[in-house]
């Protein structure tokens, strides 16, 4: 790993003036009047927020949409999951109905599918790791995050639809201890431990440790839930104007690939019945898919005087996944009378690896009636994916009569990729204030991309690439805060992101783009914790690969895919009794340009609308005692069959939690109705979860 060229801000690495002096400094004391962007939020609602421009902003006061998911409506929904996490927002669905989400990170967010395109951002720094090396465990982060539309501006190569910034559990300035046990539906066994204070007498040294331990089972048969979570923190004002934080995880996930199911007996009739919920279409001692993942780095602060402040921030990360798995085909066979599907088998081992570095320089000034605040970074991110693959065949499965056991036969040689990508990018930023009311937000960022990939098949035949492109990306915002809390604002957004391979004369693909129009209205009446954004935007991807119908078995880039929609999405926490989230979201993807038959299609997994809405109250009468109840409408979905779309579920969420003295106690029941639906339909379909409870029982001191 090249970390030998990185260099630490030579402010960090001097010796503390009050090591010479003996001067014992301050007692550091935070507290909870005012809320940060990398803190906790009370209640549903955060305020604040660093995803958008890299620096600790208002929400009300960053022209374009984000949306943030407390700790605190983590817990109320008792959310297992990223996919979990964001149900009750807009814009942003799970792929394959959120069957993965034991395993991977997979969604699309305003039409576009952002999986494997190194959506995730761990603290702000690129988080680059394959969409299946691991499933993200949600009690180790403070909350999580989503900045909708293009965001090469700050983060470089990305897809349009968005990206996702988790949010690591900090240490505390006042001791945190709590134990938590769980036990649920799928034979779900839970214990957790938070903890949390100052290691010196001075508060100059903090620290965090959470770990998770969990043996569980899912919905369908014989695919496990099985997780070990452990991360630590430790945060050390190494001087008066130098803060450290330095930050390591390691999790280890033991589960299996659902594959779905084939469309006659889901979505499609089959003569034999409805295939059950529950089927695994796998084979026992075969399928398995179990990851371990390790990530270290430091967020790093010097205050240079009053206005400047120098920062760095690093990560590095290293994933393997061992997966094998039987898939089957989308179609039971029609020779059998559509009772049995045809199986393959697949064994997979991939490795991940790579660090990502983000220096910056951030301050303020002043230009007549104009208030700046600057910022000024350099980031390169660099990482390396291996696979090694063997394919081969498995007995057909019998739908309605399973029977498992079959030999698996693969192949004698199996396949090898590897790719290498770096990044290196250099963006400014002006936030600019006019009095009390405007608020503009300007900045640019030029990227250099450099992609390599070499693959060897299973018969020897050996491929190889090597890309290199570049991008200038801008980005403008104005937005105007009146003194009754309402905000309405316009932005104006672009993403890149490279495409390998190249066109009939040889010649390399340019990167693909993204380019977003949102015009919106933000809401936040002072002295009330409550924040509303309505946005309509248009999202535009071009320079997609579509087939080279004059030169066959090449491809060219006439292809554009655009995203109209509208959401709203409305947080309050009210009177320390009323928590309440609502969303609703309507989007029209389309294929705008193709040589395909794709022309004019909608992308599968994109509902047409989606509404939500979830009400939590603390009963004064009944002290101790609170209800959440909530409502998820998902619209249809198209599918990969022309003309055939998921038809639209609703859903109902509830929850009855007590608490007395230390001890805190919820259960949580989702699908209250037990409504059997189908999420999503791909190259399979997949079925959502059952009616399943989780009782949870808490212990604070």
């Amino acid at each position: 790993m090249k970390t030998a060229s990185v260099l630490l801000f030579a402010t960090a690495a001097s010796v503390p003036a009050w090591a010479h002096t003996g001067a014992s400094l301050p007692e550091v004391k935070v507290t909870a009047e005012g809320e940060t962007a990398s803190g906790p939020a009370r209640g549903f609602v955060a305020r604040r927020s660093a995803t958008g421009t890299k620096t600790d902003t208002a929400l009300v006061e960053t022209p374009q949409s984000i949306t943030v998911v407390t700790r605190d409506q983590i817990e109320a929904q008792a959310a297992d999951s990223l996919d979990q996490a964001f149900g009750y927002s807009a814009g942003i669905t799970p792929l394959s109905g959120g069957s993965q989400r034991r395993i991977s990170t997979s969604f699309t967010v305003r039409g576009f599918n952002v999986t494997g395109q190194a959506p995730l951002y761990l603290n702000g720094s690129k988080f680059p790791i394959n969409s299946l090396s691991g499933a993200m465990e949600l009690y180790g982060f403070e909350r999580v995050e989503l900045l909708k539309g293009p965001a090469s501006i700050l983060y470089g190569q990305a897809a349009p639809g968005g990206i996702i910034n988790l949010v690591s559990k900090r240490p505390t300035a006042t001791p945190l201890r709590e134990v938590e046990l769980q036990a649920g539906s799928w034979n779900r066994r839970q214990a957790a431990v938070d903890l949390a204070g100052p290691l010196t007498e001075d508060g100059r040294v903090g620290y965090r440790i959470t770990a998770l331990a969990r043996n569980a089972d899912a919905m369908v048969s014989g695919i496990a839930d099985d997780r070990r979570l452990l991360n630590a923190a430790l945060a050390w004002k190494l001087t008066p104007d130098t803060d450290l934080t330095l930050l390591a995880g390691y999790n280890k996930g033991k589960s299996n690939y659902d594959y779905g199911k084939p469309y006659d007996g889901t979505l499609l009739p089959n003569p034999n019945g409805r295939i059950a919920r529950d089927l695994f279409v796998g084979e026992p001692g075969f399928d398995h898919f179990d990851t371990e993942g390790k990530t270290a780095g430091w967020l790093l602060e010097h205050r240079l005087n009053e206005d400047w402040t120098l920062k760095q921030n690093l990560l590095v990360f290293d994933y393997t996944a061992d997966n094998a798995y039987a898939s089957i085909a989308s179609r039971a066979d029609a020779a059998t009378g559509l009772r049995t599907v045809r199986r393959d088998a697949t064994v997979r081992y991939d490795t991940d690896k790579g660090w990502s570095l983000d220096n910056q320089l951030q301050g303020r000034l002043r230009t007549g009636p104009l208030d700046h605040l600057l910022l000024a970074g350099l980031d390169f991110s660099d990482r390396d994916f291996k696979r090694a693959q063997r394919t081969g065949t498995v007995a057909a499965l019998d739908l309605y009569n399973p029977v498992y056991g079959s030999g698996v036969n693969l192949a004698a040689t199996g396949s090898r990729a590897t790719a290498a990508a770096r990044q290196l990018g250099l963006y400014l930023q002006d936030q600019i204030k006019l009095g009390t009311g405007w608020v503009a937000l300007l900045g640019a960022r030029y990227d250099k991309a450099h992609n390599e990939g070499s693959s060897v098949s299973a018969l020897g035949a050996r491929s190889a690439s090597d890309d290199r492109s570049h991008a200038f990306t801008p980005r403008a915002g104005l937005l105007y805060r009146f003194d009754n809390g309402l905000a309405p604002y316009y932005s104006y957004t672009r993403s890149f992101q490279p495409v390998s391979g190249m066109d009939h004369r040889g010649r390399a693909f340019r990167p693909s783009e993204g380019m977003q129009h949102e015009l919106g209205l933000k809401y936040e009446p002072p002295g009330t914790r409550l924040l509303v954004t309505a946005a309509v935007y248009e999202l535009t991807q071009t320079n997609v690969t579509t087939a080279d119908l004059a030169h066959p078995g090449f491809s060219i880039q006439t292809g554009e895919v655009r995203s109209r929609g509208f959401e709203l999405e409305a947080r309050a926490s009210l009177n320390r009794q009323w928590d309440v989230t609502a969303a609703l979201g309507a989007i029209d993807a389309r294929v705008t340009r193709s040589n395909t038959t794709s022309l004019g299609t909608r992308p599968t997994s994109v509902p047409r609308n989606t509404a939500s809405v979830w009400v939590d109250h603390r009963f004064v009468l009944l002290p101790g005692l609170s209800a959440g109840l909530g409502v998820r409408r998902v619209g249809a979905q198209a599918t990969t069959v022309a003309g055939l779309n998921v038809p639209a579920f609703t859903l109902l969420d509830a929850a009855l939690r007590y608490e007395t003295g230390p001890w805190r106690f919820a259960l949580n029941v989702k699908n209250l109705g037990d409504k059997n639906h189908l999420a999503d339909c791909t190259y399979a379909c997949f079925y959502g979860d059952e009616r399943n409870a989780t009782l949870t029982a808490r212990y604070s001191w």
